[in-house]
Order: C-alpha cells, then sequence, then structure tokens
C-alpha cells in the first residue's frame, strides 16, 4: 500500500512539475520547489527523469541570487506534436503543432457538409493528407474545437446552431479513425486558451476573447483560468438578445446580436442595400462573377467604397457596444478580436475599440485594452492545440 501511494505522489508531482515547465517555457529548479512547495532532492530527481526522455533540457546558466548560478531549465517544445482541427461553418481547417502552440503546417478547405459523419471523414482525409507532408514520430492527442455548446467531459456537441447539430457524439466519432486521444472544445473557448498561453493575452490572467464570423461567441479566461460555467454554456455571446421584438434566430431566441453584428449579418445588409439600388463597389465586384462575403465588403472598403466603410464602422461600433457590456460584467485586462470579421478594413476594429472604451470607461479608472487576435484566422486553431497538451499533461505525464 506505502509503495502504491508513494508511486501515485510521484507520478502527480511528475506531472506539476512537467505542467509548471511548460506555462513558464524556461526556469530553473529552485524556481519549481519555491513554486510547487517541493524539496530540492525531490526536484532534482523529477527533473532528471524529464530530461531522460528528452522533454526537458538545460540551456545554460541564470542570473545568481547569492549562491551558484543555477541551471536553466527549458521544455523541448519538439519532443512531440499534436493534431489540431477547427470545424466552422463554412471551413474546416485542420492543422500540426508543437508542444508550445507553434503551426508547423495546416490545410483549408471549405466544409463538405454539415452531415457529422461527413465531417469527421472530411477532417480525417485532412489530417492524413498533413501527416502524409509533415510525419512525426510522435504525436500526442487530438483536439478539435467547433461552434456550439459542448460537453468537454463526453466530447459531445449538445447544440450548435449555425451547423444544425445536437446532440452529435464528435468525440466518439473521431476516436473511431484516430489512434490518439481526442479533445473536443467549444471554438471561441479554444481562441481564448490560444490567446491566453501563446498571444496577446501572456502577460495578463482576466481576458475576454471574442470571435467574429459568420457566427459571434466568446471565451472567458479568469485568473487564468477558463470559465466554462456549471453547463459549459458560458460565453455563448452571440445568442444574447440586444432586441427583444427583434427577428427570431434558429437559437430560438429573438434579436441576437449575431443577427446584427456577424459577417453572415454585414453580407444580408449588403444584399438588402443592393435590392434597393445602393451604388458601391460591391456590385461591381458581384457583376465580375464574385461571391458576396464580408471578405468583398472588406476589399470595398480599401478601395474606398463609402458604402463599405460605413457598414464596417456601424458594424464595429455595435459589437463594441455589446462587448462593453461584457467587460462591465467580467472587468477584464484584455478584449481580443478573432474571427474572419476581426481580419476586415481597419475602420471595423477601430470604430468596435473606441466604441468599448466609451462604454466602459465610467466604471474603469484605464481603458481597457483591446487587441486584435495574435495568430488572427488560426486563434482556435492554436487553441485546440494546446488544449490538448493541457489535458494530456493535466492526466498523465506521456512518459509514464
Amino acid at each position: 500500500m506505502t509503495t502504491l501511494y508513494q508511486k501515485r505522489v510521484r507520478e502527480d508531482n511528475l506531472r506539476k512539475v512537467l505542467r509548471f515547465i511548460h506555462r513558464m517555457g524556461s526556469t530553473s529548479r529552485p524556481a519549481i520547489a519555491q513554486e510547487l512547495h517541493l524539496s530540492p532532492a525531490t526536484v532534482a530527481s523529477l527533473v532528471a527523469e524529464l530530461e531522460e526522455c528528452g522533454l526537458v533540457q538545460e540551456d545554460g546558466l541564470g542570473k545568481s541570487r547569492g549562491g551558484r548560478k543555477p541551471a536553466i531549465l527549458r521544455f523541448n517544445a519538439e519532443w512531440a506534436w499534436v493534431v489540431a482541427a477547427k470545424v466552422g461553418v463554412t471551413r474546416v481547417r485542420v492543422g500540426l503543432a508543437n508542444l508550445k502552440g507553434e503551426l508547423k503546417g495546416k490545410r483549408v478547405e471549405p466544409l463538405a457538409s454539415r452531415n457529422p459523419k461527413d465531417v469527421v471523414y472530411q477532417v480525417t482525409r485532412m489530417v492524413s493528407m498533413l501527416l502524409e507532408e509533415l510525419p512525426h514520430p510522435r504525436i500526442l492527442g487530438m483536439g478539435v474545437c467547433c461552434p456550439g455548446v459542448i460537453d468537454r467531459e463526453t466530447g459531445e456537441v449538445l447544440k450548435a446552431v449555425n451547423l444544425g447539430w445536437e446532440n452529435v457524439p464528435l468525440k466518439s466519432l473521431l476516436a473511431e479513425h484516430s489512434p490518439w486521444p481526442v479533445f473536443v472544445e467549444d471554438g471561441a473557448d479554444a481562441g481564448a486558451l490560444g490567446e491566453k498561453w501563446f498571444g496577446s493575452g501572456q502577460d495578463v490572467e482576466n481576458l475576454i476573447y471574442v470571435v467574429v464570423g459568420n457566427g459571434i461567441g466568446s471565451g472567458i479566461i479568469l485568473h487564468g483560468e477558463l470559465y466554462t460555467g456549471q453547463q459549459h454554456v458560458a460565453g455563448e455571446f452571440g445568442h444574447t438578445s440586444i432586441d427583444f421584438s427583434g427577428p427570431s434566430c434558429p437559437c430560438g431566441n429573438r434579436g441576437c446580436l449575431e443577427l446584427y453584428a456577424s459577417a453572415r449579418a454585414l453580407v444580408r445588409r449588403v444584399e438588402k442595400a443592393l435590392q434597393q439600388g445602393e451604388k458601391t463597389l460591391i456590385r461591381n465586384f458581384l457583376e465580375e462573377g464574385k461571391d458576396l462575403t464580408a471578405e468583398l465588403v472588406s476589399e470595398a472598403a480599401y478601395l474606398g467604397d463609402s458604402f463599405a466603410l460605413q457598414l464596417l464602422e456601424e458594424t464595429g461600433t455595435l459589437l463594441g457596444r455589446a462587448i462593453g457590456n461584457l467587460v462591465n460584467l467580467f472587468d477584464p485586462e484584455l478584449v481580443v478580436i478573432g474571427g474572419g470579421l476581426s481580419l476586415a478594413h481597419p475602420v471595423f476594429f477601430e470604430s468596435l475599440k473606441r466604441t468599448v472604451e466609451i462604454q466602459s470607461l465610467f466604471l474603469h479608472r484605464r481603458p481597457v485594452a483591446v487587441r486584435r487576435a495574435f495568430f488572427g484566422g488560426d486563434s482556435e486553431l492554436v487553441g485546440a492545440a494546446a488544449l490538448t497538451v493541457e489535458r494530456v499533461f493535466g492526466e498523465r505525464v506521456p512518459i509514464l
């Protein structure tokens, strides 16, 4: 019994040490002992085990604090890679990333079908093709994100309005085709994790990540940890009502935010204006055979089209007002804006940022920082990779 207990304690301590080194990137044995309240001898033994397998490497000497200079320990991010996938409303992205979330390669395809089994087939095929191009001897796991309400434990998509999914066992379906552990997360939550650990939010403990594409969602980081709520629905920002007598939403509510301020809403406004005879470069683009998308509106704005510029500014202002409410609710240090619309003409982001500052200033002594996502449209893909590493390291040490 004693031997079994001691083994479990050692495994637990080894997991804590590995996660600490991973999150810090580089550290020292004395810092680990102090932070984790372990004896220097215990830390030395655990680090030696991690060094032996190659997960941790020594990298020079640090600054002395009165004694010998401590050896710097650095996490070996290339020890293994992880597979990441993002299932969006119109596109599927898959990527390979190292253990620090750095993408080594990716593939992007239009979503071929919204049938869950077809989606699983498409993701599996894309991953296989990517691994043929960029093989790695050690794959740690696979993280997948999609919009909607996700049960993190079972990997079931409880409801994804924009995909038309309900009670889809996505993890189980993917696991049938994957030789690695599979983890499933809400897209906005994954984006929040990616930006917190590796992107714009590394220097803060409280942030809100808002993804703006065909839908709108948010991921909330409080005190350094992802907040998902009791039933995993925290952050369903796009389905908060801003007009109780507004149009009905597929989710069942009326006047949801994403009916007014998403990329899809932007396209609907353009369609209506064109029907009413609006003079805009967008009409010329469509006559050339281009598809009407938010990207096309942004292209017109870059060419000085006054209608496109006004539309993007109004959309940014509207979304900024809604985000200002989030800021007043959660009091974050930082708001990160991601998703396809975040890459639009700067007038969208600047109007959004300005409105958030105005909306929240009366409660805050200084403006809340608002930044574009560091990873642009890949934040959720990076987040899916980060999720995989965190979940694997949280459950076990890969060498055990």
